[in-house]
């Protein structure tokens, strides 16, 4: 479920535009730098909303360099560098796409998750300790899916909702106040429930034609009644985001929710596009 929450880079000023890429080199930079190399082929645009959120309750602001790396060895791309936050998002991306590669390979016996996953295995033995309480909940909520998929599970809010809890811990996980967790959790739930809903819809036509899980296949009203609820998402993404104390990159954040979720939605609805390919 990997590729939904990314930023819309034609709706960004130049500066904002570096300063997210920034934090796209830096959760990049800061998986090599402390996990080794190969990790970093798993890097994901989605762990880049989680560090700036997070980097977002705190004042300081990012320190960006200007650095070579091994996809851009001539030109300098800006990264930041020593923020905790990114370090986080760095290590639940490796996390979620760990158990995404796994899910690929008990499911589905694709080549791509026995691969993926033997990549990541050393990563995910050294995170988890580290991250005990999130790794738990990932397992739980996973293996959840797991069982309700294999019952063909006909409740898409049932779903979606233990989706919702995954990342409601993943968005948890980081600060230690109690209020702003409050907050970060309803964040991390209702966009847990987005991507889950956006996702079944994404995949209707090719799960239909593979016979794998879909839960809208087993859902009484099917496909009715989606653009309620997404919309419904996003609206309580956005009232979440609000309530936060957001002190520096407000806009970039904002575009990703109104520029980037909402665009991901009204062209999946319309069927324009599938909500990765924008």
């Amino acid at each position: 479920m990997l590729g939904y929450v990314i930023v819309n880079k034609n709706e960004l000023k130049e500066e904002e535009f570096d300063i997210y890429r920034g934090y796209y080199c830096g959760v990049c930079k800061s998986i090599g730098s402390r996990l080794g190399q190969v990790p970093r082929l798993a890097l994901s645009y989605d762990s880049v909303f989680l560090a700036m959120i997070l980097s977002s309750l705190e004042e300081k602001e990012p320190e960006i360099r200007r650095e070579h790396c091994i996809i851009h060895p001539i030109e300098k791309n800006p990264a930041v560098k020593n923020d905790p936050a990114v370090d986080y998002a760095a290590d639940i991306l490796l996390m979620l796409a760990y158990h995404n590669f796994l899910d690929d390979k008990n499911d589905e016996h694709k080549v791509r998750g026995t691969v993926g996953s033997a990549m990541l295995r050393r990563a995910y033995k050294h995170l988890r300790p580290k991250h005990e309480r999130v790794a738990e909940d990932i397992e739980k909520y996973i293996q959840k899916l797991s069982e309700l998929e294999k019952e063909k599970c006909s409740s898409l809010d049932i779903m979606s909702e233990t989706f919702g809890k995954l990342l409601e811990s993943v968005f948890t996980g980081f600060s230690k106040e109690a209020e702003v967790n409050r907050v970060l959790g309803n964040l991390g739930m209702n966009l847990g429930k987005w991507i889950y809903v956006m996702d079944a819809l994404d995949d209707f036509d090719k799960d239909k034609k593979s016979g794998s899980y879909n839960p809208l296949f087993y859902r009484e009203r099917g496909r009715e009644g989606l653009e309620d609820l997404l919309y419904t998402y996003l609206g309580n993404i956005s009232g979440a985001v609000d309530l936060l104390d957001i002190r520096k990159n407000k806009g970039i954040i904002d575009n990703v929710i109104w520029n980037g979720l909402r665009a991901r939605t009204d062209l999946l609805l319309q069927g324009e596009n599938n909500g990765r390919s924008i």
